[in-house]
Parts: C-alpha cells; sequence; structure tokens
C-alpha cells in the first residue's frame, strides 16, 4: 500500500458556491470602482464593468440587476469594511501622545481611497430628488458616524472633555478631507504629511492644555 507523499502540499479545500459568489462580486465591486475613478460615473457601462472583471454580463447582471444597484452596493461594502476597521482602531488607543496621529491615518485611509472619490463622484453626477444620491449620502451617514464616535469616545477616554474632543474630532477629519480633495490637482505627500505633523503637534498641546484634572500624570 503506498503512504501519501508528506513533501507533498496539503490538497487544497474546495470552495463552496458561497464563497466563489462573493469572489465573484467582489472582483465587480473592484472593477467597477476602478472604471469610475478612471471615467467618471456617467460613463460607466455593467457591459465594461463585467470585461474588467473578467466576468460574463450574465454573471454581473446574476449579483447586480442594474447600473445603479451595483454602484449603491461598491459603495455600501467599501464604507462598511472601513467603518469596522476604524472601530477597532479607535478602540486600542488610549494616549492622547498616540490618538491624533492614529485619527489622521485612519481618516487618509478612508478620504485618500478610492472609494471616496467614488461616493464623491456619484453625489456630485445626481442631483437631487435622486434615489442614488439619497441612498449614497444615507450609506455615507451610517458607515462615518459610528467611527466619528468611536474616536470621540477614545479621546475622551484620554481625558479630554467632550466638547473640546468633538471639536479637535471634528476639525482633523475636515482638514484630511480638504487635502485629499486638493490631492486631485496637487499630489505633494511630503508637504501635506509636514503639514499632518504640524496640526498633531498643536492638537497635543491643545488637549494637554484642556485635560481633566483626573487625567493629570500622578
Amino acid at each position: 500500500m503506498l503512504k501519501p507523499d508528506a513533501s507533498a502540499p496539503p490538497a487544497r479545500k474546495r470552495r463552496t458556491q458561497e464563497e466563489r459568489s462573493e469572489e465573484t462580486k467582489t472582483r465587480i465591486l473592484q472593477a467597477a470602482t476602478r472604471l469610475i475613478v478612471r471615467k467618471g460615473y456617467a460613463a460607466l457601462r455593467t457591459a465594461d464593468a463585467a470585461e474588467e472583471a473578467g466576468v460574463s454580463k450574465g454573471a454581473l447582471q446574476h449579483h447586480f440587476a442594474s447600473k445603479e444597484a451595483l454602484v449603491i452596493a461598491l459603495v455600501e461594502h467599501a464604507f462598511n469594511g472601513q467603518m469596522r476597521a476604524s472601530q477597532q482602531r479607535a478602540q486600542r488607543r488610549d494616549a492622547t501622545h498616540e490618538l491624533i496621529e492614529s485619527v489622521i491615518e485612519d481618516a487618509k485611509e478612508f478620504f485618500f481611497s478610492d472609494y471616496f472619490l467614488v461616493a464623491v463622484n456619484l453625489v456630485l453626477s445626481s442631483q437631487p430628488p435622486s434615489e442614488l444620491r439619497t441612498a449614497v449620502l444615507s450609506i455615507s451617514q451610517r458607515a462615518r458616524l459610528p467611527v466619528e464616535a468611536a474616536w470621540r469616545r477614545a479621546f475622551i477616554a484620554a481625558g479630554i472633555p467632550e466638547d473640546i474632543a468633538t471639536e479637535l474630532l471634528s476639525l482633523t477629519l475636515a482638514i484630511v478631507r480638504g487635502y485629499s480633495i486638493r490631492n486631485l490637482w496637487d499630489d505633494n505627500t511630503g508637504w501635506q504629511d509636514r503639514c499632518f505633523a504640524t496640526w498633531a503637534g498643536m492638537v497635543r498641546l491643545y488637549a494637554a492644555a484642556h485635560k481633566r484634572n483626573d487625567h493629570a500624570p500622578g
């Protein structure tokens, strides 16, 4: 009786139908994202998305019945994934000297992503009343407000009063959002990083001046 070859790689586990389906959906969403970034939402065609993803038109239509359904699913998938990652980061941070840098890096990961640019493109491409615009704004609100709440709690846990924490967080996110838009015509990352570092230093000084006494070093 032949013995199994111990040096042979283990047999690959066969993927389930659900796993194959999810993989196909992800490929389609990623392909649609690339097309919108390159050409804009108005020029997106589902047939082009299918070709970019390497799937048939029928496979795309099986998962997404229309162009609008495709892009709504794209935004929801990306924003919800980022929301979970951001909440986990916020829960791990409790020191003020690390906190502001963590907020900036987390915000950059989201606002400098292709997915955020796609969402902006969708909103600007569809004037109200528009079901697509309403859906994208609703997804954004549901995904981003919990992220802001998580970082606000991290600031408060570090000893920053709630009103100050809210202001610092709002200003920080606004600055990162602004640079993400500026990045469309001026992607000087070195200069941006210096500006972010300057802002982080200002926040640390301001936060230290307003820190609650019960968190003062003993």
